[in-house]
């Protein structure tokens, strides 16, 4: 009832709500495995099989430890009474876990071993060896193998074909024909690897250039060099130097100018350029004392010449350190004068700066096929060009950062070792197939070999 004894009005219904589509019911997951599946290395192969996969190669992860090898010779009556081959028995029982690499393919790729014999490990190791190994690994059916002033004759496996490679070896003539006979009775193609002038070691025209034409072939680094090569021994490959990676680009550029220099027997040639640097850095920095710094690496007679207290000094150091040196600088100077040997070097300087974001500054010689002048570095002539175009790199950052972007897409685009590794591989293999032409001409350079 209302106040006045009249009926209250009746609400108005309230409108039914729509009814809302019942959603599906989620798909029960699966629950993960909470160990692992162990398998049988007869089934690993099975399961690739099924998969359209050939296998060309399985490795093992275990260790070989002290009461394996006691195991193995309590084994051996039963493994030999089981007719298991006792190699097979240790690879089976040894394994902890398995690598397995297949390829999707018709047949199994050739089997290559790359064996190397570095006795100079120092410098040029890293470029000329270790890196292309590395890449060399990941094609399929390439194993590789490198040792130091040592080589291992059993390091091949069956059914691989079989490359030996000297690395900057000085063979003595008569005492290394022993060694490349026992090469040449186990089927290898024999190869010289080096990347510097030759006439530079006395050594190998006293051992009558035994270290090429001993070979069955040369790989290089230059062209100038292949053209020396050839004289000795016509089969001469030219493999680039070339960056294995790049570093992050650098973002920005700050206002000082840090300079960078650090290569080996170098003295003949930043001598020519030397004063003017000194007067660079004088004006440079009686402007303003903050505007340049230099940082040395290895060469302390370079670094005593320079004529500044904003200099900082680091003795021969590891890669990692150089490339941690480098990365920190922003101008690099690369000082080359006219010679045999410097003609006959590759531009690596250049793609290491480059990759490093550091803009060069660099002579014409061994630089210039490589460097677009005024887009990808500067090229000068003569010291006074030299010292015009430093001024202009320590007081342009803008300049700096152009050139030094423009450097690193370049190397990117054009200089990486994952752009040019298998040219290695598919000469080795033509080699391979060109064995007895090449075995004829050694006869003909070396008759004593045969």
């Amino acid at each position: 009832m209302g106040r006045d004894g009249e009926s209250s009005p009746t609400p108005p219904t309230p409108p039914t709500p729509p009814t809302l589509p019942t959603l599906p019911t989620p798909p029960t997951l699966p629950t993960l495995p909470t160990q692992q599946h162990y398998f049988l290395l007869d089934e690993i192969k099975a399961l690739f099989a099924r998969a359209g996969l050939l296998v060309y190669e399985i490795q093992t992860l275990g260790s070989q430890t002290e009461a394996f090898g006691k195991f193995q010779k309590i084994m051996q009556p039963i493994v030999q009474g089981l007719a298991i081959a006792p190699k097979t028995f240790a690879t089976k029982t040894v394994a902890r876990e398995y690598i397995v690499r297949a390829i999707k393919a018709e047949k199994l790729p050739r089997r290559l071993l790359i064996q190397t014999l570095l006795a100079a490990p120092t410098g040029c190791d890293r470029v000329r060896v270790y890196e292309p190994d590395r890449f060399s690994a990941t094609i399929p059916g390439v194993r590789t193998f490198s040792e130091v002033k040592a080589a291992n004759p059993n390091a091949a496996m069956a059914g691989e074909e079989k490359v030996f490679i000297w690395q900057r070896s000085i063979m003595k003539y008569p005492k290394s024909l022993a060694q490349l006979q026992e090469l040449l009775q186990r089927g290898y193609l024999i190869v010289a690897e080096i990347d510097d002038d030759p006439l530079r070691r006395p050594e190998y025209e006293l051992n009558k250039f035994l270290s090429y034409r001993g070979c069955h072939c040369v790989q290089t680094s230059t062209e100038p060099l292949a053209e020396y090569l050839r004289q000795h021994n016509p089969n001469v490959a030219v493999f680039g130097n070339q960056l294995a990676y790049l570093p992050p680009v650098k973002l920005g550029d700050r206002d000082t100018a840090t300079i960078f220099f650090g290569a080996l027997n170098r003295e003949q040639d930043w001598q020519p350029i030397m004063p003017a640097l000194n007067r660079v850095l004088n004006r440079v920095l009686a402007k303003n004392s903050d505007l340049v710094r230099v940082r040395v690496i290895h060469d302390r007679k370079f670094f005593d010449a320079l004529e500044i207290e904003a200099k900082e000094f680091e003795p021969f150091c590891p890669p990692e350190r150089y490339r941690e040196i480098l990365y920190a600088c922003n101008i690099a100077l690369l000082p080359l004068i006219p010679n045999r040997v410097n003609s006959m070097k590759s531009d690596l300087k250049f793609l290491e700066c480059a990759g490093h974001g550091a803009a060069v500054l660099a002579s014409p010689i061994a630089y210039e096929d490589s460097i677009a002048d005024g887009e990808t570095g500067l090229i000068y002539r003569d010291p006074d060009e030299f010292e015009a175009k430093l001024t202009e790199l320590i007081e342009n950052r803008e300049l700096r950062q152009r050139l030094a972007a423009n450097a690193y897409q370049w190397v990117a685009e054009n200089r990486l070792l994952s752009q040019h590794y298998r040219q290695r591989r598919d000469w080795y293999l033509q080699m391979l197939d060109d064995l007895p032409r090449l075995n004829q001409e050694l006869r003909d350079r070396v008759p004593e070999l045969f």
